[in-house]
């Protein structure tokens, strides 16, 4: 069976001496596996036309039977030249990517992924990103996923963390607690930080610039979910971070 959709590259890796094995997320099949035979040859179709980050339109050979279909062509829609450019852009599109693959098996994905991670790379290819964008990502990616708690109201009782002096984060559960649901084990959040969370997970402007504390806070936050509850402790994450943490205010 010959398929035709939208595809973003994730990662590329050889394949012998001429071809490459490509991991597509697809808007229409989720992700994918495609084998590019003899894509490295002078004169091949295929030379050129696909790599890092761009979203193709791509045809190939689905093998019901197997996980690696065969890719037959690829058009390149959007190439994303600034992300050649730019290493701040770069280092968190390599992220973004990595994020994605790792997160997501082979097979169906809904079309709000692909979606998202398009969004994301047109916006960091076109616009240096800032130290909230990554924030951002990993928040809306945890909600594609169904596990980014409320942030807005406690996990127990409902009390509604606006009204707290302060909120508590439990990385087991994943939730948030208003202080008198907390259990005296769990990791305080400042209220800028709530905050900001609400803003970052929110389709409103990004503020320019986040203090120094509140940055860690939620990185670190994050990125307990991601580990507890996504399997997910990826080197690139670390990376992409000290990166756009060259961007933040000093902590005062």
């Amino acid at each position: 069976m010959i398929l035709k959709d939208d595809a973003i590259v994730l990662r590329i890796y050889p394949f012998g001496n001429t071809s490459r094995s490509v991991v597509w997320l697809t808007r229409q099949h989720g992700k994918i596996v495609t084998l590019a035979k003899g894509s490295q040859r002078p004169g091949s179709a295929l030379l050129g036309q696909f790599d890092l980050f761009y979203t193709c339109e791509v045809l190939f050979y689905a093998r019901e039977q197997r996980q690696v279909h065969i890719l037959k062509e690829a058009l390149p829609l959007h190439t994303r030249d600034g992300l050649r450019r730019d290493w701040r852009a770069c280092a968190v599109a390599s992220y973004s990517a990595h994020l994605f693959n790792r997160a997501l098996p082979l097979g169906p994905a809904p079309t709000s992924a692909f979606q998202l991670l398009a969004s994301t790379l047109d916006h960091v290819a076109a616009h240096s990103p800032g130290p909230a964008f990554l924030l951002r990502l990993e928040a809306l990616f945890l909600q594609e996923l169904g596990l980014a708690p409320d942030w807005t109201t406690c996990a127990k009782c409902r009390r509604p963390l606006a009204d707290e002096p302060s909120a508590f984060f439990e990385a087991a559960q994943g939730a948030l607690h208003c202080p008198l649901c907390a259990n005296g084990h769990e990791r305080p959040i400042a209220p800028a930080s709530i905050a900001a969370l609400q803003t970052v997970s929110a389709q409103t402007p990004l503020p320019a610039a986040l203090p120094r504390r509140v940055f860690l806070e939620l990185q670190a936050l994050l990125g307990d979910l991601l580990i507890h509850h996504a399997d997910l402790a990826l080197d690139s994450r670390k990376l992409a971070f000290e990166v756009l943490r060259t961007k933040t205010t000093p902590d005062g």
